[in-house]
């Protein structure tokens, strides 16, 4: 089956990739003490959300870090959502990364956002 071509998302997207601080113990607790805040959080502003959940290193059960697709206006708004979220507050992070992005095919979506390599072959090159 051929994918399907579906409308692009208007709304900007921000890719946020936050790493747990090192000590292990103290992120696991953190994690635990601040759960109920942070899925409050979460599902209180869920449409702000594409995707977001915890990360590990493939075949571990420890977690190292959490991603987030984060519908904003801009970094300055996506960064106000997710410094109200207790685990953001709590210190829990040691590193944020946000990062702009266009979303473009996946599941998620229901298919991709171009027709044609040639349509966004000038932006593939950061145009």
């Amino acid at each position: 089956m051929a994918c399907p071509t579906v409308e692009r998302l208007t709304e900007p997207c921000f890719l946020v990739i936050a790493r747990d601080i090192e000590d292990f113990d103290k992120a696991a607790r953190l994690r635990t003490e601040h759960l109920d805040g942070h899925l409050a959080h979460v599902e209180a502003h869920w449409r702000r959300y594409l995707n977001a959940g915890p990360i590990r290193r493939p075949g571990a059960a420890r977690l190292i870090g959490s991603t987030f697709l984060i519908f904003a206006k801009t970094e300055a708004d996506a960064r106000a959502v997710l410094n109200d979220d207790p685990y953001f507050a709590a210190g829990l992070y040691a590193s944020v990364e946000i990062f702009e992005q266009t979303i473009s095919i996946g599941r998620f979506l229901g298919g991709k956002i171009w027709a044609s390599a040639e349509e966004i072959r000038s932006k593939a090159a950061g145009g």
